[in-house]
């Protein structure tokens, strides 16, 4: 998968879904820092894409550092409000639920 996708990502950069698939097959295949410098990249050429905010926060709070996930996700809200459901089934997210929950 990782294969096909980065030749679509690569072949297709303005097509945001495949940096979004690329850095998928990244975290399942290598680790969540290279997938993150994936969206990172993406996210240079798409500064308005809300998904790449979103998933870029999922992989922020994964790696511990839930400050710059709710950041993350509070850009991602702007730019499209829908995405705030999605956050409340998101395990990825689970460290910033526990943090609302605790006030933080």
């Amino acid at each position: 998968m990782r294969t096909v996708a980065k030749k679509l990502a690569d072949n297709n950069p303005e097509e945001v879904q495949w940096s979004i698939s690329l850095a998928y097959a990244t975290s399942r295949a290598e680790s969540i820092d290279a997938a993150k410098v994936i969206l990172l990249e993406a996210v240079e050429r798409h500064p308005d894409e809300p998904m790449l905010h979103y998933n870029l926060a999922c992989y922020e709070c994964v790696l511990g550092d839930v400050e710059v996930a709710k950041l993350r996700l509070q850009h991602a809200f702007r730019l499209e409000p829908r995405l705030r459901l999605a956050v409340l089934e998101d395990e990825d997210l689970r460290a910033v639920w526990e943090s609302l929950r605790d006030g933080e």
